[in-house]
């Protein structure tokens, strides 16, 4: 069916329109239209005698196809058409058409947005495998870490104690001095900043309750366990990669043994003994910050301090905290050492492992701190 008769006299050009201008039709009528051009031409002439509809994607074609002529200051003549169809042209007239520039622009925009938002949308899908490939892995380790455990408890000879002794060392003896400095500090600004907003309601002999249950219950173990994750996690990591590049790993597998019980296992042992005694060593550095604020700042003995700090709390918040200290151990022992053996080609990929294992060991202590928290606070502990 034809659309458009196109009859050209001298410098005016007739459009006859006819059949159904409708969104439907368009790719028809644009075939037809392709190639028309209006070059010398100062008088046009629509004629829509035949016209049987007319929608605005019919009426907002027609403008972009006789806007050559509009910039031109030449106005088209209706000539025959119904007065719906002449409204619907004169609405669209009146709107402003996009420049050939302003919609390359636009769809060069589009474009980007697209690549921005498929880019970020294969990031995320990447980045989660990742994180389900290490979940995995961690899972992997924890079963290995619990059957070596288990053949070392029934062949205690074969258990490298000078390698869990010298560990115990660097985590936790070489680690003391800042973790009771952290400590003391903390509990010292907390009291602080407690009774200053406590004193408002002249509630400041509370401030001796905020300090002593959030260091026993939450901060002893918690500050104690990023210290140890940024110390000893990245320490982990960064061993174990050199050893990987070095191919020290190898070496220990060509010889027979299993780096994990060499390497791995009185790690994470070391860890698990280590940070419960660090957690003793926080909370009593904790308490201790606590008093010098209560003493200097409220005025309190060390007698009313302890009075009031055993009227606040008893053993079962000490054992609060200090239960969770074997859990963060694993999470920063197993990650540490997993991301260490994981380390290939070059330096580079050790830095990068490095700061995996530190930024994911404390990730999950905190993750781990607050399901502890939910759980026991369900519990009425």
């Amino acid at each position: 069916m034809q659309y458009c008769t196109v009859q050209a006299e001298a410098a005016a050009v007739t459009l006859r329109l006819q059949g159904h201008w409708t969104v439907f039709a368009l790719p028809e009528i644009e075939k037809e239209l392709t190639g028309l051009r209006f070059n010398n031409i100062r008088r046009v002439v629509l004629d829509g005698k035949k016209l049987e509809s007319f929608d605005t994607s019919a009426a907002w074609y027609l403008k972009a196809i006789l806007s050559p002529l509009h910039k031109a200051g030449i106005m088209p003549e209706m000539h025959h058409f119904k007065d719906g169809h002449i409204k619907i042209f004169d609405k669209i007239s009146n709107l402003p058409l996009e420049d050939g520039e302003r919609r390359r622009n636009r769809r060069t925009h589009t474009l980007h947005l697209n690549r921005v938002f498929r880019h970020v949308v294969v990031g995320l899908g990447r980045h989660m495998v990742h994180v389900w490939k290490d979940l995995c892995r961690g899972i992997e380790f924890w079963g290995a870490f619990l059957v070596s455990l288990a053949q070392r408890i029934f062949h205690p000879k074969n258990l490298r104690v000078q390698s869990i002794v010298f560990h115990i060392n660097e985590i936790g003896i070489k680690a003391i001095p800042i973790i009771a400095l952290m400590a003391f500090s903390i509990a010292f600004v907390m009291g602080y900043q407690g009774a200053f907003q406590l004193q408002k309601f002249d509630a400041t002999v509370y401030t001796i309750d905020l300090v002593v249950l959030s260091i026993l219950r939450e901060m002893g173990v918690l500050i104690t366990a990023i210290m140890v994750a940024g110390r000893s996690g990245s320490a982990f990591a960064a061993q174990l990669g050199t050893m990987k590049l070095n191919e020290e790993v190898d070496a220990l597998r060509t010889m027979g043994s299993s780096p994990f019980e060499v390497l791995v296992l009185p790690r994470i042992l070391a860890i698990l003994i280590a940070l419960p005694l660090l957690t003793i060593v926080a909370d009593t550095f904790g308490m201790l910050g606590g008093y010098v604020f209560s003493s200097s700042y409220l005025g309190y003995s060390y007698v009313q301090f302890l009075s009031r700090m055993q009227e606040v709390a008893d053993m079962q918040q000490f054992y609060v905290g200090l239960f969770k200290a074997p859990a963060f151990a694993i999470l920063i022992g197993i990650v540490g050492c997993m991301q260490g053996l994981q380390a290939r080609g070059s330096a580079e990929d050790v830095g990068h492992k490095t700061i995996t294992a530190v930024v994911q060991s404390i990730f999950l202590v905190i993750v781990a701190d607050a399901i502890f928290s939910i759980i026991l606070t369900k519990l009425g502990i």
